[in-house]
């Protein structure tokens, strides 16, 4: 068998090459086990499953030279944690990737399911038919996540810099909170900021509400990932709100539906 194919792939994946690679965990999921019925946590992990489904089958699709649907970015889970592979780091997988995991963040967090995590990009082997799945990328996402100290998406520098990944409208520079200070990264916001009207207020309002939930089940310490993650996502509601204003103000001719986001 040739390792850089193999047939129970997507269409035209290649068992290594360079690809983005995201992992998101579910917060306190340990203590979610224990201190709720089994089923409950079954019923919880359900709905992750179908906003993968959803995620993957919005974003991780393209056409291939036939017209024909072609894979681009492949979501699994293990446990608690959730990765996502794109096919490689070309500027049409980026933009799928960082479309289904936007999608998978705003969705978990309708859901009010904690989560943190990171994406990279460099060489990774994915091996479906061996369950091998290891590279550089899948460490470097794994080890910035855990650093993290706030509810959302994070680039490491092995992505961030990458134009492809740049000048995505769902990306937004922010001075995010780490255990061990604070840092400029990317970040990758939730699915709501891609509204481009000031309806997306009434969108960003109820993710707010969505995020002060978990209060309900956190104390202590644990609650400055909130406040953070809050601070977070009033920051990008500002940057929206200015945006819009200024592009009102100087071209009202414009139709809401035309506007790009600077992020």
């Amino acid at each position: 068998m040739n390792i850089e194919e193999n047939e129970e792939y997507p269409k035209g994946w290649k068992t290594t090459c360079t690809r983005y690679v995201g992992i998101i965990d579910i917060m306190g999921f340990k203590n979610l086990v224990s201190r709720n019925s089994h089923n409950k946590v079954y019923l919880m992990m359900k709905s992750v499953s179908e906003s993968l489904f959803y995620s993957q089958t919005g974003f991780g699709y393209d056409l291939d030279e036939n017209d024909e649907p072609i894979q681009i970015v492949h979501v699994m889970t293990y446990s608690d944690s959730i990765m996502i592979f794109s096919k490689d780091n070309s500027k049409s997988c980026a933009d799928a990737f960082i479309g289904c995991i936007s999608f998978l963040s705003q969705q978990l967090f309708e859901e009010e399911i904690p989560h943190k995590g990171a994406v990279a990009n460099g060489k990774m082997t994915i091996d479906y038919n061996s369950s091998i799945f290891f590279g550089q990328p899948l460490i470097d996402a794994f080890v910035l996540q855990d650093e993290l100290q706030f509810y959302g998406i994070i680039a490491h520098s092995s992505a961030e810099f990458k134009k492809e990944f740049d000048t995505d409208e769902n990306v937004l520079e922010y001075n995010c909170p780490f255990k061990g200070g604070k840092g400029i990264h990317k970040t990758i916001l939730p699915g709501c900021f891609i509204l481009k009207d000031p309806l997306a207020d009434e969108a960003i309002d109820r993710l707010i509400k969505s995020v002060k939930k978990l209060r309900i089940n956190t104390s202590g310490s644990l609650r400055k990932y909130i406040d953070n993650t809050i601070d977070y996502i009033n920051y990008a509601k500002e940057e929206l709100k200015e945006y819009l204003e200024s592009n009102f103000n100087t071209d009202i001719g414009n139709e809401q539906n035309d506007i790009d986001l600077p992020f």
